[in-house]
């Protein structure tokens, strides 16, 4: 890829982008005129969409690991391998409880209107339905995307950082909302770490996993809401978490691969 011109380099990162939603929009479209557009439908919608699309963007990544040279085996199970992915799921835990709560106490909630809106949707089912779409399925997909091909190709073209940044804001500018858009941001460079650590994208889907899960219990079920007050206990404790994700990520990152 680095003897590639310029925009050849750039159609390689735009083209399976544009090529995953474009699957996903016409599909989502065909769900709706199926189930219909209503709020109540949306998460079925997209549980639709994502298990058509992930079919299709699946040769995407498995054709660049072979092109890195990176065997396509499954993960092999063992006590270091079952540390390491504990540690992922703390550390996201960690960060994701910490940036939801920093960015619920600005003001950036109340004068979000497309975040209101999108949780209208993402949050207008059961939530049996709400885990199986958006904490199993939606990050085995958009990590596939995003982390596994997106990532992946720029770090072949560029360094760690570059690339790890330049794929969190790709990621981010999907959500449409200055609220996601922030979180999305900072939680996608956490993700893009996780996956440069290995060159698999596995612990990614395991912390995007995680962040969704959370996502969708804390709305759903209240809990947390002791954490938002906007008082120096929510601070504090937000302030703390992430600290704790940050030594976590640090030491996840300093580990010897196993």
């Amino acid at each position: 890829m680095n003897q590639q011109s310029p925009a050849v380099k750039v159609w390689s990162i735009v083209y399976p982008f544009l090529f995953y939603y474009a699957v996903m929009l016409v599909t989502m479209v065909l769900a709706q005129w199926v189930f219909g557009s209503g709020k109540e439908h949306y998460v079925l919608c997209q549980l639709i969409s994502t298990l058509v699309t992930l079919p299709f963007m699946l040769p995407f990544y498995r054709q660049d690991q072979a092109l890195r040279g990176i065997a396509n085996t499954k993960p092999q199970f063992s006590g270091k391998k079952a540390a390491q992915i504990l540690l992922v799921v703390g550390m996201v835990l960690c960060f994701s409880i910490a940036l939801n709560n920093i960015i619920s106490m600005t003001p950036l909630v109340e004068i979000s209107e497309g975040y209101r809106e999108a949780n209208a949707g993402f949050y207008g089912s059961t939530l049996a339905l709400e885990l199986i779409s958006s904490a199993v399925f939606t990050p085995i997909l958009e990590e596939l995307v995003f982390r596994g091909i997106i990532f992946g190709r720029l770090r072949g073209m560029m360094p760690k950082l570059p690339a790890v940044v330049l794929s969190s804001l790709i990621f981010a500018a999907i959500h449409f909302n200055i609220v996601q858009f922030i979180y999305a941001l900072l939680l996608g460079m956490v993700l893009a770490l996780l996956m440069d650590k290995v060159n698999k994208v596995y612990p990614a889907v395991i912390g995007h996993m995680t962040a969704n899960l959370i996502a969708v219990l804390r709305t759903e079920t209240g809990i947390l809401e002791n954490t938002v007050q906007k008082d120096a206990f929510s601070w504090g404790i937000s302030i703390a978490l992430l600290a704790v994700g940050t030594v976590l990520l640090w030491r996840y990152l300093a580990k010897e691969e196993s």
